[in-house]
This record gives structure tokens, C-alpha cells and sequence, in this order.
């Protein structure tokens, strides 16, 4: 599906599911539940254009690198639509008066062979790329290792098979190829600028305030 400037795509989701609630667990008609509440409120608002910025993001920069679909784009589905919709979608003005997220830290929970890596590697490609952070941290954690490489190396592959993103990037390897992370580098108005996402274990220690993806 092309993203359509304008377009809510979480409330075409919200739509079906209320219109069809006998499909849905509870889990998800209280997410859309919850995301109809928000719109009726003052204090935040939802940004139609910062929600399909990072859909448009996901389906124009992040590959399958398994299965039938490996080289193909990305291509959401309506449900992972709402998911990233209510992440990056919900602002509010901060202490400071500052325009910021609504949402700093989320829960995906999805059933096996459901894309959730593809979930993961969208949210942590955009944190590296799109959102605009200089200097961004970003973290790709699991409770070991290689569970973490589960993540990791098709992170690791999206980025290699996008020109755009693979131009000024570094990815480290390990022993027998495993990823420990990337390094992004680029430079505005004469200032030089890194941004990285490393591999972790729950036996690492992981600073608060950064973007971690945890698998």
C-alpha cells in the first residue's frame, strides 16, 4: 500500500476493528480503544504527516531478506501501520515548550513468523536515519546473543541493501560474521555527526533515554 499524505492509516485500522470486534482479541480493542481516547484529548495531538513519514520511511528504505519476499520492499500491513502510527504519530509540547513524542517506550507483541524483526528493524532504522536525533544511540538487545543476531544481521542487511543507507555507514562484524552493530556518519554544515546502534545481552549494561529495540 502507498502511503497517502493525509491519510490516517491508524484510524482506517481503529475503523475495521471496531467495526469488527468478534475478530480482535481484547488486547487489541483496548489499544484502539485507548487511541480514540487520545484523539479526544487537549494536552496531545495526533500528526498525520509524522506518522506517515516514518510508514513511508519502513516501505521506501527496509527489505525482506528471507523467505518468498527477500529483495522486495517492505510493505506494511495495516495493523503494523497502527502499531507505528501510535509510536511516532502522538506529540505534545514537554516542560519546556518543546514539540516532542508522546510515546518513549513501547510493547509489540507479536506470534512467531508475524514480522516482528521486521517491526523491530523499522523502529531502529528510523531511529538511526529518519527522525532527524543527532548523535543518536540505538540498541538492539535480547537476553542473548544469539537471539540478539536474530535481530541484528537483518537490521544489518537492510541497511547494506539500501544504497542510500549503506553509503556512509559502517557495519561491524564478529566472529563468523555476527553483527555487533553499525555506525552512521554524516556531516551538516561542517560539523561531523555519528550515529550507532550496538548489540546487547541482558549481561550489558544499557544507558536510559536512548532508542532500544529488544527482541
Amino acid at each position: 500500500m502507498i502511503i497517502t499524505p493525509d491519510v490516517n492509516y491508524a484510524d482506517m485500522y481503529a475503523s475495521n476493528v471496531m467495526r469488527n470486534k468478534k475478530k480482535y482479541p481484547k488486547s487489541i480493542i483496548l489499544a484502539v480503544e485507548r487511541y480514540k481516547k487520545w484523539k479526544k484529548r487537549k494536552d496531545i495531538w495526533f500528526d498525520v504527516d509524522c506518522a506517515n513519514e516514518m510508514l513511508d520511511f519502513v516501505q521506501s528504505f527496509v527489505r525482506h531478506v528471507k523467505g518468498p519476499l527477500a529483495g522486495q520492499l517492505m510493505e506494511l500491513e495495516l495493523w503494523e501501520m497502527f502499531v507505528f502510527a501510535n509510536m511516532y504519530g502522538w506529540y505534545h509540547k514537554n516542560e519546556k515548550g518543546k514539540t516532542v513524542r508522546v510515546v518513549r517506550e513501547s510493547y509489540v507483541q507479536v506470534p512467531k513468523k508475524n514480522g516482528k524483526t521486521i517491526i523491530a528493524a523499522g523502529a531502529l532504522l528510523y531511529a538511526m536515519y529518519g527522525e532527524g536525533e543527532l548523535g543518536a544511540d540505538c540498541y538492539c538487545a535480547a537476553s542473548d546473543y544469539e537471539q540478539a543476531q536474530n535481530a541484528a544481521e537483518p537490521i544489518a542487511q537492510a541497511i547494506e541493501n539500501s544504497e542510500p543507507l549503506a553509503g556512509h555507514t559502517q557495519i561491524y562484524k564478529g566472529v563468523n560474521g555476527t553483527v555487533s552493530g553499525a555506525m552512521y556518519r554524516y556531516n551538516i554544515n561542517g560539523i561531523a555527526y555519528q550515529n550507532k546502534f550496538k548489540v546487547l545481552t541482558k549481561t550489558q549494561r544499557v544507558l536510559k533515554e536512548r532508542t532500544l529495540i529488544l527482541c
